[in-house]
């Protein structure tokens, strides 16, 4: 199962618009025994975790790699692209050839679901501020508040995609708070950049002995 999420939000604000929307994909994902918190970014409130510290420190360092390889320096709005990815042990064991034709079994480890996040960084803008009634004092930016619709839209879609969407969840055999284990990848975004095929030839050699020596 995929999903995708667009999500826009100005420079200043991205890294807490990035992580409210990992953290709301985690915590509606994690099934296992967990301390619910909240947090908010900007005055829109979001659930997250108190009890996984390690979760904490890898959402905050793809975040960081993310606005170092795909943000800073790029002129803006500048874009690109997260996924995360839930895995889980297929059913199915593929046989495949060695040396002198021996045949082994490999258990693959499948994405059950995978959600793309598409980011795009805009201008700190400068200029007449907006002022938001429900919190009195509170003015932002038109590209501040363009950024807080994007992100309760997101959260919205979010909630809405994990209501509907049960019967492709694999069975939970385990009491952990992930039973799943899962993979966060920073990439560029695919709808402005072409896919890179690989061409050299020694490296498809390199890496299938490397597969067998494995």
């Amino acid at each position: 199962m995929q999903f995708t999420i667009e999500l826009v939000a100005e420079r200043s604000v991205l890294r807490e618009s990035i992580k409210g929307i990992i953290w709301t994909i985690f915590f509606n994902r994690l099934f296992g025994p967990i301390t619910p918190a909240t947090r908010e970014f900007l005055d829109v409130t979001y659930p997250s975790v108190a009890n996984l510290p390690d979760l904490d420190s890898l959402i905050e360092e793809k975040i960081t790699t993310f606005i170092r390889t795909r943000i800073e320096g790029k002129p803006l709005p500048a874009r690109g692209t997260i996924t995360i990815q839930f895995l889980n042990k297929s059913n199915e064991k593929r046989k495949s050839s060695g040396w002198f034709g021996r045949e082994y079994e490999n258990d693959d480890m499948k994405a059950w679901e995978t959600w793309t996040i598409n980011v795009e960084s805009l201008p700190i803008e400068e200029g007449p501020s907006i002022h938001r009634p429900k919190h009195a004092g509170l003015e932002y930016s038109r590209a501040v508040t363009i950024s807080m619709k994007s992100f309760e839209d997101s959260l919205v879609k979010i909630y809405d995609f994990v209501d509907r969407h049960k019967d492709h969840i694999p069975p939970i055999t385990s009491l952990e708070s992930s039973p799943f284990p899962y993979i966060i990848k920073v990439q560029e975004d695919s709808r402005s950049k072409p896919e890179k095929h690989n061409s050299d030839g020694d490296e498809g050699w390199g890496s299938y002995i490397k597969k067998i020596l494995d």
